[in-house]
C-alpha cells in the first residue's frame, strides 16, 4: 500500500463546504498517477512513451462515501493493488482525515492492459506485473 498527502482545491468543494462527490474519482486518478510514477515505473523499468501514456484503460470505477470532507481538513489517500489478473488489475483506495484516520471515502478501479494500435486488450506486460505484485 502507498499513502500520499492529498491537496484539495477550492473548486473541489460544494456550497455546503464538503468535497463534491464527483471529485473523488479525480482523487483516485491522482493517486493512480502517483503510484505509477513513484512506484510502478521505477520498479518495472518502463521507459519511453509508456511512462507518460501507459498502455492501460480504466474499465470500472466505484466510490463509497463514508463521511464528509470539510474545507480545511487535511486528507491523505491510500492506494493498494487488490487483485491482478491476466489482462487487468484492480486498485483499492481509501481517503482518510490525516489527523485521526477517519475514513472519508473508499473505492476501487479496474484497469485493463490495452494495445491502442491493435484496439484490443492484451496481457499485462511482465515488468508491469512484477511491479504491481511488489506494491
Amino acid at each position: 500500500m502507498l499513502r500520499f498527502p492529498l491537496v484539495t482545491r477550492y473548486s473541489d468543494y460544494d456550497t455546503k463546504g464538503h468535497v463534491n462527490n464527483a471529485v473523488y474519482l479525480t482523487y483516485f486518478e491522482w493517486a493512480r498517477v502517483q503510484a505509477w510514477m513513484s512506484h510502478i515505473v521505477r520498479m518495472s523499468g518502463i521507459a519511453g512513451a509508456d511512462v507518460a501514456d501507459p498502455p492501460l484503460i480504466v474499465a470500472e470505477a466505484h466510490v463509497r462515501y463514508v463521511s464528509p470532507a470539510n474545507i480545511g481538513v487535511p486528507l491523505e489517500i491510500e492506494i493498494a493493488v487488490k487483485e491482478i489478473r491476466t489482462k487487468g488489475f484492480s486498485f483499492a483506495y481509501r481517503i482518510v482525515d490525516a489527523r485521526d484516520d477517519r475514513v472519508v471515502a473508499e473505492g476501487e478501479t479496474v484497469q485493463v492492459a490495452y494495445d491502442y494500435a491493435a484496439g484490443k486488450t492484451m496481457p499485462i506486460p511482465p515488468a508491469m506485473r512484477k511491479a504491481l505484485e511488489a506494491m
